[in-house]
């Protein structure tokens, strides 16, 4: 019931349409597995669980617009959900799984987790440099983009240099994507994708943004970062003041800039794949998170 609550209230399913266009785009017409299939649900399982910590560790009261698991049924059985995920991730992959794809995801979800830890050591430090926060990134979300594509590849029997490709697409696109997602939380007048507007903010996040206007502000507005973030202490117009600091400092400007500069590694380290409808669907999804905010 707690796994369906999560698995069943949206979400974009980006990662395992991610193994199937990689897939697809690479099959031949002798190819007729269908394991690919399979282990798109694992790399899924594996988000979902990662999602069901993230939320504990966050103290996040929703998601997609629904109450969290947490909310709900608490921390302790979160987490045992989310590690029974995990645990149903590894069965599927070892059911329909080479041992390379078994070590890929194995050592994708250890990447994940340190990408958590390293998050959680710097929790609410608004000193951070930019590296660690793309490091950060890095190990949560685009490490799994990552794997999903190279796993679709893996199932195609595609070459090194391809699977090298995949790779870097995986990479350069979730890097572009958890970028935009940081924007969105402070440009957006709309409820995006499940995401309501303020909720970094209000859960006293490190994002791209908040560490940029927080190296450009002076004395005073680190002051109120410090109050806001730091602290938590959160008044009525603080969402407000944020954003004004911000926008102040172009910090939206410049993180859409970076995203952009990802998805365009992104796109181009799809060049040596003939072209075709999968082909197409992956540059699209690059170019509609972006646009997402623009």
């Amino acid at each position: 019931e707690i796994a369906s609550h999560l698995i069943l209230s949206g979400g974009k399913r980006l990662r395992p349409l991610l193994t199937c266009c990689s897939f697809q785009m690479n099959k031949d017409k002798l190819n007729n597995t269908k394991q690919y299939i399979g282990l798109a649900a694992a790399v899924e399982f594996i988000h979902a669980a990662t999602l069901l910590h993230d939320d504990v560790i966050d103290e996040s009261k929703k998601r997609r617009g629904l109450l969290t698991a947490n909310e709900v049924w608490g921390n302790k059985t979160s987490v045992l959900v989310g590690d029974f995920l995990f645990s149903r991730a590894f069965q599927l992959m070892s059911k329909e799984g080479s041992s390379k794809i078994l070590k890929l995801l194995s050592d994708t979800s250890v990447i994940i987790s340190e990408g958590e830890v390293l998050e959680l050591s710097n929790d609410k430090d608004l000193t951070i440099n930019e590296d660690i926060y793309l490091e950060v990134i890095h190990g949560k979300t685009a490490s799994l983009f990552s794997a999903a594509c190279q796993v679709g590849g893996i199932c195609a029997n595609v070459n090194d240099e391809k699977i090298e490709a995949l790779k870097s697409f995986g990479i350069n696109f979730g890097m572009a994507y958890q970028l935009i997602d940081d924007a969105i939380d402070y440009s957006s007048t709309t409820n995006q994708l499940g995401k309501n507007i303020g909720d970094d903010f209000k859960e006293g996040k490190i994002t791209l943004p908040v560490i940029l206007a927080y190296l450009r502000s002076n004395p005073k507005e680190k002051e109120f970062w410090n109050k806001t973030i730091q602290d938590l202490h959160q008044d009525k117009n603080d969402f407000e003041q944020a954003i004004k600091i911000i926008n102040k400092y172009n910090c939206i400007k410049d993180t859409i800039e970076r995203a952009t500069h990802f998805g365009n590694i992104a796109k181009d380290s799809l060049g040596i794949f003939q072209d075709s409808k999968y082909k197409n669907v992956l540059i699209n999804l690059i170019n509609s998170s972006i646009s997402r905010i623009q």
